[in-house]
């Protein structure tokens, strides 16, 4: 792919309208066929869900409610109806709508372990973390396999900064599912914030589990980096370019370079490719002023400290090297 200097990346425009294209005409058979089918048979509640779900595909939540509403009136004893509600209810941001629809749920079904999970992860959100951890081993007393109740209990006590815990609660999640990708992600997090190389492994889980997440590569990358294996950081930063350019692992690259192996002129160029990538990267400015200053070119060194400055007036660091910069000169 070809960058223009200063300017933002581009996708040929040809590509941009066919696929436009083609996800419109996916979406117009999509309804299409679920129309028909509804003509046919206008008082089937499967219908309705599986047009709701057309409709959450597309991100069209409010229509998909409208149409999960209709399935409920025609079969008011599915507990599944009222789970998909709440979830769609609670993209739309409407936590106390997800709940009461989760209470209906239960009244329906008492055994429901996700509605009781929902009902936790709600709590959890509006930081009710008491509440959250009774919906959690509510739903465990149902079912002491549940993945996602210690998942949920995980992330509570990780909020409260009991690691201990969490990391037990996260442990068993991936003892009950052993490709719980999200649980391998905050086991890598907490570990990592412990300095504990075993992050890199939970790390590698992930990446095993998702190969191509740039969230589990990154964090791959970066446990690499901080215990010093810089040889992996960088081949797993460059898979991740190659799989999807952003700025962050090009920012890395370029500080890997300049601060550990000493290669100012290799750390510009990644720090080229972060700024291209994300114009306003005041951090990759400076970097980039440093490693100008270091190879004794001030007057590049010097536009870069002025860039920072002009999108980070308050970076204190810029502004001195500013001064050093013309001194220098």
């Amino acid at each position: 792919m070809l960058f223009s200097c200063g300017g933002e990346v581009e996708q040929p425009k040809s590509t941009e309208k066919n696929t436009k294209d083609s996800l419109e005409l996916a979406r117009t058979l999509d309804f299409e066929q679920i129309n028909n089918e509804l003509k046919n048979d206008h008082n089937n509640p499967s219908l309705y869900i599986k047009r709701a779900r057309i409709y959450q595909k597309y991100n069209d939540n409010l229509l998909a409610i409208e149409d999960i509403d209709r399935a409920i009136k025609l079969d008011s004893l599915m507990p599944e109806y009222y789970l998909l509600k709440a979830e769609l209810q609670k993209k739309e941001g409407g936590y106390a709508d997800a709940k009461r629809t989760l209470d209906k749920c239960l009244l329906i079904d008492n055994k429901n372990v996700q509605a009781r999970i929902e009902l936790g992860w709600i709590a959890f959100i509006i930081q009710n973390y008491k509440q959250a951890i009774e919906y959690a081993d509510a739903a465990l007393k149902i079912n002491v396999y549940a993945a996602e109740a210690y998942y949920l209990k995980g992330m509570i006590f990780s909020e409260q900064k009991d690691t201990a815990k969490a990391i037990s609660s996260f442990i068993t999640a991936t003892e009950q599912e052993s490709n719980y990708y999200d649980a391998f992600i905050q086991l890598g997090v907490l570990h990592l914030n412990q300095k504990n190389k075993l992050a890199i492994d939970y790390f590698k889980n992930a990446v095993n589990i998702k190969p191509k997440s740039s969230e589990a590569l990154y964090n791959y990358a970066y446990a690499h980096q901080q215990f010093g294996n810089y040889t992996e950081a960088i081949t797993t930063y460059q898979n991740m370019i190659a799989i999807q350019p952003f700025r962050e692992p090009y920012f890395n690259l370029g500080y890997i370079h300049q601060e550990y192996l000493d290669k100012p002129e290799e750390a510009i160029e990644f720090y080229n490719q972060a700024v291209q990538l994300s114009p306003f990267y005041h951090q990759a400015y400076y970097n980039r002023g440093l490693c100008y200053e270091k190879v004794g070119d001030f007057k590049n060194a010097e536009l870069d400290f002025r860039k920072t400055l002009s999108i980070a007036s308050d970076y204190d660091l810029a502004a001195l090297s500013l001064e050093r910069v013309l001194k220098r000169k």
